[in-house]
């Protein structure tokens, strides 16, 4: 499966902080330099495309909080 560098670098933050949830901010923050328009909704861009290519059961959004990866039984 191909991902692009930006997809990677928010699947890999989000496996690295999978005990909890991580803002949109924080990924936003992440991935982009400090000038970048906080506003903009690259990041559910990002997540939305990581679903579609490693199943949506994958990572959970948590309204009003953010994104954490779900634990596998």
């Amino acid at each position: 499966m191909k991902l692009t560098s930006h997809e990677y670098r928010v699947l890999s933050y989000l496996m690295h902080h999978s005990q909890r949830v991580v803002s949109q901010g924080e990924l936003t923050e992440h991935i982009y330099s400090h000038d970048f328009d906080r506003d903009s909704n690259t990041v559910e861009v990002f997540i939305a495309r990581l679903r579609r290519k490693l199943g949506p059961a994958l990572i959970e959004t948590v309204r009003s909080l953010g994104y954490r990866m779900k634990a596998h039984p």
